[in-house]
């Protein structure tokens, strides 16, 4: 599949799946309001677009990972909090770490 991307006044075709195409065009979008202000050298200008569309997708990639990453550390203090809540509340037992407490429990 091909994405035809408009970004400072020229037209760009890239090769992608059919998945990213929505992405490179949002992509190349965010990429057009920053450029607005550029100008230039054609061909310098369609490496600076061709750069600049890989960072943006690489700070997104990223961007997204990080989220990602900081609900699991959320899901996983979470789990921390509630499991020293209830070592907290559990019965203590005084025989703990005798040989006749393990023997009682069957463990021995």
């Amino acid at each position: 599949m091909q994405a035809v991307l408009n970004v400072a006044n020229q037209q760009f075709t890239i090769e992608c799946a059919d998945c990213d195409q929505r992405r490179l065009e949002d992509l190349a979008e965010a990429l057009n309001a920053r450029l607005a202000r550029f100008s230039g050298d054609e061909d310098a200008m369609r490496r600076l677009v061709l750069t600049a569309l890989a960072l943006l997708d690489q700070t997104q990639a990223t961007s997204a990972a990080l989220a990602l990453a900081r609900e699991e550390i959320e899901r996983l203090t979470d789990m921390v909090v509630e499991a020293r809540l209830d070592a907290r509340s559990a019965p203590v037992n005084d025989e703990r770490g005798r040989v006749g407490a393990l023997v009682a429990h069957g463990a021995a």
